[in-house]
Parts: C-alpha cells; sequence; structure tokens
C-alpha cells in the first residue's frame, strides 16, 4: 500500500515536486501560506489542509521545502511544530537549503520523540524539480530513507545517501558553490570571447567539443544569447547558498577563494535589484564592467 504523504510549502520548488509526488500515485495532504499556491495540485487531486499541523495529522511522510534557516526551525521546532505534533513513526524529511547546523538541532529532538527526520536538499533547480530530474541529497537514518525512497524517486532518479544529518546541506552548498564559480568563469570568457569579435554559438560549440566545458556552458544557447533570465535558480538563492558554504569554511578553518569571487558578482547583482532572476542574469553584470553586450 502507497505511503500517504504531506507536502508543506508547495511554492516555485515545491510545486512541481509535490505534483510529481502526487502523480506517481501516492494520496497527498499540502499546505502552503499562499492559498494560490496549492490551487493547481488540489485539482489534480491533493487534499487541501489548513494548516501544517493538519498536514502531519494525516501523512505518514511529510516533505516540506522552505526558504531558508530560519523558517524550518521555526516549522519544526517550535512549540505545536512539526517535531512536537507528528506521531512516533512519522517520517519528517526536509528538503530546503539550509545551514547544516538546522538539521542537527532537529534530528535529535525527532528522534527523542520517535520520530524520524530526514534532511533532502535538491539539486537542479525548477528545470530539474518539473522533469523529475532532481539529485537529492540524503542526510539521515538509513532505514527511515529506504521507507521514504519511492516518495523522493518521484522527484529525482538520483538520490545520495551522504552521511548523517548536516552531511546533506552540506554537499549542497559544495555543489552550488562549485557551480556558481564554473558559470562565472564560463561567463567571463564567453564576454571575452564575443567582444573580441567572436561568433557566440562557435564559442558555444568549440568550449562544449572541449576542455573548459561543463554544464554550465549549457547556458550560453539556452539563456545568454537569447537574454532569458526568468528563475531556474534565483540569485537571492544562490547568494544565500554561497553564505551557507562560507559559514561551513569558516568553521572548518578552511581557505577558501574562488567561491568569493563568484558571490561578488551575486552580490552586485541583489544591489541591481536583479535578485529575483536566473543566476545567469549575472552575465549582464559582466556586460556592463566590461563595457559592452554581447547581439542577440
Amino acid at each position: 500500500m502507497a505511503l500517504s504523504v504531506g507536502f508543506i510549502g508547495v511554492g516555485n520548488m515545491g510545486n512541481p515536486m509535490a505534483g510529481n509526488v502526487l502523480k506517481a500515485g501516492f494520496s497527498m495532504t499540502v499546505f502552503d501560506v499562499n492559498p494560490k499556491a496549492m490551487e493547481n495540485l488540489i485539482q489534480a487531486g491533493a487534499k487541501k489542509a489548513a494548516s501544517a499541523q493538519e498536514v502531519v495529522d494525516g501523512s505518514e511522510v511529510v516533505l516540506t521545502s522552505l526558504p531558508a534557516s530560519p523558517d524550518v526551525e521555526a516549522m519544526y521546532l517550535d512549540r505545536g511544530g512539526l517535531v512536537e505534533h507528528a506521531k512516533p513513526g512519522t517520517i519528517l524529511i526536509d528538503l530546503s537549503s539550509v545551514l547544516p547546523s538546522t538539521p542537527r538541532k532537529i534530528e535529535p529532538r525527532a528522534r527523542e520523540r520517535g520520530v524520524h527526520f530526514l534532511e533532502a536538499p535538491v539539486s537542479g533547480g525548477v528545470t530539474g524539480a518539473r522533469a523529475a530530474t532532481l539529485a537529492i541529497m540524503v542526510g539521515g537514518d538509513a532505514a527511515a530513507l529506504a521507507t521514504a525512497r519511492p516518495v523522493l524517486r518521484a522527484m529525482g532518479p538520483n538520490i545520495f545517501h551522504v552521511g548523517p544529518a548536516g552531511a546533506g546541506n552540506t554537499v549542497k552548498a559544495i555543489n552550488n558553490m562549485m557551480a556558481c564559480v564554473n558559470s562565472a568563469a564560463m561567463m567571463e570568457g564567453f564576454v571575452l570571447g564575443v567582444k573580441a569579435g567572436l561568433d557566440p554559438m562557435t564559442i558555444y560549440e568549440v568550449v562544449k567539443a572541449s576542455s573548459g566545458g561543463s554544464k554550465a556552458i549549457e547556458r550560453i544557447p539556452r539563456a545568454l544569447i537569447p537574454r532569458d533570465f526568468e528563475p531556474g535558480f534565483k540569485v537571492a538563492l544562490m547568494n544565500k547558498d554561497l553564505e551557507t558554504f562560507h559559514t561551513i569554511a569558516k568553521e572548518l578553518h578552511v581557505p577558501v577563494t574562488f567561491s568569493a569571487l563568484a558571490q561578488h558578482y551575486q552580490q552586485a547583482a541583489l544591489a541591481a535589484g536583479l535578485g529575483e532572476q536566473d543566476t545567469s542574469v549575472v552575465f549582464t553584470i559582466i556586460e556592463r564592467l566590461a563595457g559592452m553586450q554581447a547581439p542577440r
């Protein structure tokens, strides 16, 4: 018999993830502080809850997708929160990208009550959430993951058990830092090439087939040339994840350089009012600094 699933926080990322779990045949109860965010899921067969507590009451597995550490800690640990309200045996899974200290606070409190808690930050952005191709980095108890794995598999095929609570968000911060650094280097090279008179697609084809290629290079035809900066992963969220990476680095006394340089561009985009656009919009900051604009 399929597990009953609850989903709290069905916004930009949560909505397509919840939709794919629903499509996989799981009964689902949803809640979001924005009623409109739930409408498409309710029309697709999900049950609407009036509160987060109501979601927990009717679910064996509860997924949360929330903005940041303070939101997650309040949802789980405040009086009347998910940890206090959940029945013993419930599996609580937080999909948010947060400081590793957050799941480390939640997990022992949940265990004391006989409740399972997993952190499971995801990578792939809104595009991956819609296509159900997310990579999912799970920290926590392996037995709880084994039970919940069919639910997570509905959101993405690549599910990694990376260690205890806190390990998932550490790996997520590393991944996003590396993605940001790769993208910044790609955009600097692309702007230089265009300013030197090279054809934009020639740059793309050559680098794609050569040692400088990476996933970042696919942004050239998808976002940079058409100048399409609709959010897949917002500047504000990348900046938050880089802050997480730097917090971890300071705690562990690891010197980091490239991540700080990449964050300079994210900060500049925030200062320019571009925080709600896709991280590819950093390209326009580099253009301005170079005194040019790539041809469309």
